[in-house]
């Protein structure tokens, strides 16, 4: 009878095994993005020829099974080693009152995907959507992707060009050269990152 009794149960103890695999592996699907070891900054070029680097310390953002990427930057985190200037900033371009959150969306291709899964190493473009002060716009970053399955590296291959005018940041550019007294602020931004999801 003990016997018997085996017999029918080890069945429902392999498929409990196995579904409780499948269901650790559904709760692990989704990706979250690590801000103490990511970085994003971009290069403010003024008076011509002077060339300085920004950053946004504060980042959040996920990618789900399906390739979904959502990364949210929080404009309040600007640093450029100058308080007054990170207030202008805040208050005269980015108006953070307003516009507090820049939100970039993409739907990962299914070759990005895979490699992120299974682990690997690929150059790829993602193609994705820009939504910042108040306004939404396509663009496209060039990547080195690193995955070992479960920790996730992205880094810009070459910076992203933002242009201000697509932003309409175009004024708060010029409110700003007009309040430091400078001659110029470039209205052409590269943007470069090193994102970790884990």
């Amino acid at each position: 009878m003990n016997h018997y009794y085996a017999k029918l149960t080890a069945p429902k103890a392999l498929l409990a095994i196995a579904l409780g695999s499948m269901l650790s592996l559904t709760a692990q699907a989704d990706w979250q993005l690590d801000n103490a070891q990511s970085s994003l900054n971009f290069i403010s070029i003024k008076n011509v020829d002077v060339a300085e680097v920004f950053h946004i310390t504060q980042l959040q953002g996920n990618l789900n099974d399906a390739g979904a990427l959502e990364i949210k930057l929080d404009l309040d985190s600007i640093k450029t080693q100058i308080d007054i200037r990170d207030e202008r900033m805040r208050e005269h371009l980015f108006d953070t009152e307003k516009f507090k959150v820049a939100t970039l969306t993409a739907q990962l291709t299914s070759e990005t995907l895979n490699t992120i899964k299974q682990g690997g190493v690929l150059n790829s473009n993602i193609a994705g959507v820009l939504n910042f002060h108040g306004l939404e716009k396509p663009i496209t970053a060039n990547i080195t992707l690193m995955s070992d399955g479960k920790t996730i590296l992205a880094s810009s291959q070459q910076p992203v060009i933002i242009q201000a005018a697509d932003f309409g940041l175009d004024s708060g550019i010029d409110k700003l050269r007009e309040l430091a007294g400078l001659s110029n602020i470039g209205h052409s931004i590269p943007v470069s990152f090193n994102l970790v999801l884990k």
